[in-house]
């Protein structure tokens, strides 16, 4: 005969029942958390046993909506949650971040029910699948099936189990899973703000590295920053690779030293760039740091530039050799100072940033004015391969107004996200005299190598002298 059970554990509670607000309201919270910060807050109030966290991008495959992520959660405490109830409406605050995604569902179904037998540890369990709609100008609300213009939808599952061990002590199993994606600029968290001009398929937060670098093969505004300086950045460690495994008959090892500090400064740069670009979805504390790193790959990269070129103008002369390679480390050390300063990376001093940089590539000036009058306009062209160093100079001028005027996507806003964005010119026109440079820097070096220098005119004189001497010592002796 069946045992009759007690009603009371039959169904839930309408204190359970009335949790699933609060789960929902929490899980979003958590949500966040995880997007903003890379893991929730520790709660005080409730011992956590178990937890566990996944984020996953899925590609959407509709131009516009180009990724959805899906971030899940799952804990187990020893402590339930409180008795509050929610009354179905978001706070601005605790969802704000969990952004439009595909419709799954336009109900809210909720359960309860025993999981195992009656003298086994006692199970009852709860689960709400929730989906929101937001107006324009409205907070998330629960949907209530009327028609009219929507912000966004918003997919919250949430399960909750109770049970008891074996000492008797009650423990709570919870799970989660937000699903999202971003559609619009204004829907990114603050710290991802950082182009008004790029309207449409902005990468969410994602704290998650595997994440960020899967992102890669999908399509969003970072993909063509991404890969513009990926490519560069093998393609210079390619030559480089070559160059330095060159017998010692064909590039001798001095050369190799010399051009190892453009090698060197390019790879960082465009490999730090990559990275940035890669992660800058992560987190704000990772922001922060790679985006450091990015503005010290440009600084080694116009360091690199120059040591090269000074190296052989002034092949024949030590002391301005010496000064001038000296003054653009100097530079370059102020420019990875001032980049270090929080609030270098910020938008609104982008500017400052090109200014500073712009500033520092302008100092090869001086040692070209003095080439210029020491050796002359034609010796500067012919041997110094100053037509390629100007070359270099006008792209990463044209790259760095592009970057500060944000050029044609001020003029053509939502029509430049994916592709022909100013940040991508920008990467192009880097790349490009990177290798103009490599291209003018190795004829200077051929032709110092083939010539010899001119020696200094008192040395001539005295060399004479003393040539003059011994012939008339051997000439008295005989």
């Amino acid at each position: 005969m069946e045992a009759v059970e007690d009603p009371s554990n039959l169904s839930c509670s309408r204190t359970r029942s009335d949790n699933l607000s609060l789960d929902i309201t929490e899980a979003l919270e958590e949500a966040r958390e995880i997007i903003s910060d890379g893991k929730p807050r520790t709660r005080h109030s409730e011992h956590l046993l178990e937890e566990s966290t996944t984020v996953q991008v899925v590609k959407a495959g509709r131009h516009g909506d180009p990724i959805e992520i899906v971030v899940t959660r799952s804990t187990v405490t020893s402590a339930p949650n409180t008795d509050d109830e929610g009354d179905g409406t978001l706070s601005g605050s605790d969802s704000e971040l969990l952004l439009p995604s595909r419709t799954k569902s336009s109900s809210v179904s909720r359960s309860c029910t025993f999981i195992g037998p009656r003298n086994a540890d006692e199970v009852a369990s709860r689960s709400a699948n929730v989906h929101y709609r937001r107006r324009r100008g409205d907070s998330w609300r629960l949907d209530d099936g009327a028609t009219g213009d929507d912000d966004g939808h918003l997919d919250v599952e949430v399960k909750a189990e109770y049970g008891q061990d074996d000492d008797g002590e009650t423990f709570l199993k919870k799970s989660w899973e937000a699903t999202w994606r971003v559609q619009k600029f204004e829907y990114l968290p603050e710290w991802l703000q950082d182009n008004e001009y790029l309207r449409h398929g902005h990468r969410p937060p994602l704290p998650s590295f595997t994440e960020c670098f899967r992102s890669i093969l999908s399509v969003h505004t970072e993909t063509g920053n991404i890969w513009t300086h990926l490519i560069g950045c093998v393609a210079f460690a390619l030559l480089a690779a070559w160059f330095m495994t060159r017998p010692d008959t064909d590039i001798r090892f001095q050369e190799k030293v010399v051009f190892s500090f453009f090698f060197a400064g390019a790879i960082i740069c465009l490999g730090m760039s990559f990275a940035f670009h890669t992660v800058s979805c992560h987190s704000v504390a990772v922001v922060r740091i790679f985006c450091k790193l990015d503005y010290m790959g440009i600084s080694l990269l116009i360091i690199g530039s120059f040591v090269p070129w000074i190296y052989y103008g002034f092949y024949c002369r030590r002391e301005p050799k010496i000064t001038y390679i000296a003054m653009v480390c100097v530079l370059g050390l102020g420019a990875v100072i001032v980049s270090l300063w929080d609030k270098f990376s910020e938008s609104r001093y982008r500017p400052l940033r090109a200014g500073v940089f712009l500033s520092m590539g302008c100092s090869g000036v001086v040692p070209t004015v003095h080439f210029m009058i020491t050796d002359g306009v034609r010796t500067l062209f012919e041997e110094a391969a100053f037509h390629w160093l100007l070359l270099m100079a006008l792209l990463y001028i044209v790259g760095t107004l592009f970057y500060a005027t944000r050029v044609p996507e001020r003029f053509f806003p939502g029509k430049c996200d994916i592709l022909f964005q100013s940040h991508q010119l920008f990467h192009i026109c880097v790349v490009v005299a990177a290798f103009v440079h490599y291209y003018g820097i190795s004829e200077m070096a051929m032709h110092r190598i083939r010539a010899s220098c001119p020696m200094d005119s008192d040395a001539v004189r005295a060399f004479h002298h003393i040539v003059e001497g011994v012939k008339k010592a051997v000439h008295d002796a005989l």
